[in-house]
């Protein structure tokens, strides 16, 4: 049971991590995209993508037309907000770096907690006082 609780735990860890550094990741790409006015020309390029006539018959062309204009939209406010977004980077990715420690020792603690019921577990047949007979002594 022991071995289920650090094996649990290093799979937790494991995905945690990766979650995390995929997040770094993306989030100082996007934060420096849009200081740079990248992200403002990719919407305006998606905004002016033609609309597929075999979409037509899936999905109403009015509110695909209506759905790009206010993505296009959102984007150019979000690049006239934050026209210094790669200087967030110096403090968003560290403060998620900083949120990966605390549920890392979160996940420990619990890692520990969950170790230490399982060496107090009473295996059937025996009671909480008694110490298990080994067979060869």
């Amino acid at each position: 049971m022991k071995m289920l609780v650090w094996v649990l735990f290093a799979v937790l860890m494991a995905l945690w991590t990766g979650f995390v550094g995929l997040s770094a990741g993306i989030v100082g790409w996007l934060l420096s995209a849009v200081g740079d006015g990248q992200v403002t020309g990719a919407a305006q390029a998606v905004a002016q993508w033609p609309i597929p006539a075999w979409l037509g018959v899936w999905v109403d062309v009015n509110q695909l037309e209506s759905l790009q204009a206010t993505w296009l939209q959102a984007v150019q406010w979000l690049g006239d907000v934050l026209p210094s977004a790669g200087a967030l980077t110096g403090w968003v990715v560290p403060l998620l770096w900083v949120v990966w420690g605390v549920v890392s020792l979160c996940l420990l603690a619990a890692a520990g907690v969950g170790h230490m019921l399982a060496g107090r577990s009473v295996r059937p047949g025996s009671s909480p006082g008694s110490r298990p007979v080994h067979p060869f002594g």
